[in-house]
C-alpha cells in the first residue's frame, strides 16, 4: 500500500510540475516575441506551450473538472504539435500545409467527440489521438528535413523525427499489450498513460529548449545584419566591409576595387526630394548587385558612393565590368511617373597589387574616381600602380 501511495504522490507532483514548466516556456516565448516586435516563431511558441499547459491540466487534474472536460485536451495536444512545428518552420518561411492539417484536425475532433458523447469508447479515443498526431507530424517532417542547412536545424529535425517515431511506437504498444483494458479501468494512472506523459514531456521540453536557441540565434543574426547591412539599399555598409575582410583571415579574397559615385546626385535630391533620391539609390544598388553577382561584393560607403570589391584581378575583365556598370547605371530607371529621371556614375578602378593593403587599393581607386569627376563625369578611370598615372579608359559626354 505504501508503495502505491508513494507512486500516486509522485505522479501528482509530476502532473503539476509539467504544466508549470510549460507555463515558464510560454512566458519566455511571450517575452521574446515582445522584445523582437512580434517574432512569428516566438508567437507560435507561446501559443503552443500556452495551449500545452492548458491541455496537461485538463488531462491530468480531472478531479477539478467535469468528467468530459479531459476529452478537450486531445485536440489541444494536436494544436500543440501543429503550432510547435510551425514555430520552427516559420524561421525558414515555411509551415505545415494548412488545408490537410485542418482536415485531419476536423476529422479527428469529430471522431473524438463521437467516441466520448455517443458511444463512450476508450478503444476509439486513444488510437484516434495517436493517429491524428502521427498524421500532423508526417505533414511537418518534410519541412524539417528540407531546412537542415545548420546544425541546430539538423538536431531539431532529428528530435521531431524521434517524436514521430515515439507516437508510432506508443500506438503499437497500446494494441500489442492490450492497454485498452487497463486504460478503461484507470486511465490517468495506467502504464500506457504514464509512458505517454513521460515521453511527451521529454520531447516537448527538448523542443522548447531548441526553439529558444533558434529564436535567440535568429535575434543575434538580425542584430548582426542591422549592424553590417545598409538599411536603405540592402548592401553591406562600412562595418560590413570590415567584417568581410576580417572573415577572410590572412588571405585576400579580393583582387580589385572599384569606386562608384553618382553624378550630380545632390541635384536629384534638391529637385525631386530625398524620397525620390532614396529610390534612385535603391535602384542603382540593385543594378550594381545584379551586374556583380558571383563576381564580388557591393558596399555602400556613404551617401551616393559605393565600393565594389571584385575577386578577379585580370585587368581587361575588370575594366570591361567597370564599363558595364557605368552603362547599366545610366540605363537604370525608376517606375512611373519618374521613369524619365536618369542618373550617371563615375567609376575609379584599381587592381590590388601583390602585398598591397586593400585600403591602399581603394585609395587609388578613389583618386581615379575624382579624376573621372574632374574630366567630365560618366566615365571610367583606371589607376596604375604609380599613383601619378591615371588613365581614362572610357569617356562619354555627361
Amino acid at each position: 500500500m505504501g508503495g502505491i501511495r508513494t507512486s500516486v504522490i509522485t505522479d501528482k507532483i509530476f502532473f503539476w510540475v509539467l504544466p508549470v514548466m510549460y507555463g515558464v516556456f510560454t512566458t519566455v516565448f511571450m517575452t521574446l516575441a515582445r522584445s523582437e516586435g512580434g517574432s512569428s516563431s516566438a508567437k507560435k511558441g507561446a501559443a503552443a506551450f500556452g495551449i500545452g499547459m492548458l491541455a496537461i491540466v485538463l488531462d491530468t487534474q480531472r478531479s477539478l473538472f467535469p468528467s468530459w472536460f479531459f476529452t478537450i485536451a486531445v485536440p489541444l495536444h494536436w494544436l500543440v504539435i501543429w503550432y510547435t512545428a510551425d514555430a520552427f518552420l516559420t524561421r525558414h518561411g515555411d509551415k505545415i500545409p494548412v488545408k490537410p492539417a485542418a482536415t485531419l484536425f476536423a476529422i479527428g475532433l469529430a471522431i473524438n467527440l463521437y467516441a466520448t458523447f455517443i458511444v463512450d469508447s476508450v478503444a476509439v479515443r486513444v488510437p484516434n489521438a495517436s493517429i491524428v498526431a502521427i498524421a500532423i507530424l508526417t505533414l511537418a517532417l518534410p519541412g524539417f528535413f528540407k531546412h537542415r542547412a545548420k546544425r541546430l536545424d539538423k538536431v531539431t529535425a532529428f528530435v521531431v523525427a524521434m517524436c514521430w517515431l515515439c507516437y508510432l511506437v506508443r500506438f503499437g504498444f497500446y494494441f500489442t499489450l492490450d492497454q485498452s483494458g487497463e486504460y478503461a479501468r484507470t486511465s490517468q494512472w495506467s502504464q500506457y498513460m504514464m509512458i505517454f506523459y513521460f515521453t511527451s514531456a521529454i520531447f516537448a521540453l527538448s523542443l522548447a529548449f531548441l526553439l529558444v536557441m533558434a529564436i535567440t540565434t535568429d535575434m543575434v543574426a538580425r542584430h548582426f545584419a542591422a549592424a553590417t547591412i545598409d538599411p536603405l539599399t540592402g548592401v553591406a555598409n562600412r562595418r560590413g566591409f570590415e567584417r568581410m575582410l576580417d572573415g577572410a583571415g590572412g588571405a585576400m579574397p579580393f583582387q580589385s576595387a572599384l569606386m562608384v559615385d553618382l553624378d550630380h546626385f545632390k541635384q536629384v535630391n534638391d529637385t525631386y526630394g530625398h524620397g525620390i533620391g532614396d529610390g534612385v539609390l535603391v535602384a542603382v544598388s540593385q543594378t550594381l548587385i545584379t551586374c556583380c553577382k558571383g563576381l564580388g561584393e557591393v558596399v555602400r560607403f556613404g551617401g551616393e558612393e559605393f565600393v565594389i570589391l571584385l575577386r578577379t584581378g585580370e585587368r581587361a575583365a575588370v575594366l570591361q565590368l567597370a564599363e558595364l556598370l557605368r552603362s547599366a547605371v545610366a540605363a537604370t530607371r525608376l517606375d512611373a511617373p519618374y521613369d524619365a529621371l536618369s542618373c550617371t556614375a563615375s567609376v575609379g578602378v584599381a587592381l590590388v597589387e601583390p602585398g598591397e593593403d586593400i585600403d591602399n587599393s581603394i585609395r587609388r581607386a578613389d583618386r581615379a574616381l575624382y579624376r573621372a569627376k574632374e574630366t567630365g563625369r560618366n566615365r571610367v578611370v583606371f589607376a596604375d600602380v604609380d599613383e601619378n598615372t591615371l588613365r581614362t579608359v572610357a569617356a562619354v559626354s555627361a
